[in-house]
């Protein structure tokens, strides 16, 4: 019974952490188109680059379609100059990171 307890709350909380990826997802790509660069930069500088890089590593095409984010709905929407942007304000890595990104959604 622990076990299927256990497996159970997993499902649950992560539903809820992908629920506030998406969310957060959403809030950072409003914060970019609407050049609030300074308080996005704020939140990418409390960031772990290494914590990430190993999420964004984790991510794939089931995981995208599981968290009902398009790939091509991303392409749509968001441009070069807001990955420019984005590298930039995520610093040191932020190169290799946006790179991972649009190789995902590619």
């Amino acid at each position: 019974m622990n076990d299927a307890f256990t497996k159970k709350l997993s499902e649950v909380l992560g539903k809820m952490d992908e629920k506030v990826l998406q969310a957060q997802l959403a809030s950072a790509m409003d914060m970019l188109k609407k050049g609030n660069t300074e308080e996005l930069a704020k939140k990418l500088g409390k960031i772990d680059k290494e914590e990430l890089t190993k999420k964004l590593n984790e991510f794939d095409e089931s995981k995208l379609n599981e968290l009902g984010i398009s790939k091509e709905e991303l392409r749509r929407n968001i441009k070069d100059v807001d990955f420019d942007k984005l590298a930039q304000l995520i610093g040191e890595n932020g190169d290799q990171l946006i790179k991972k990104i649009k190789d995902m959604i590619k």
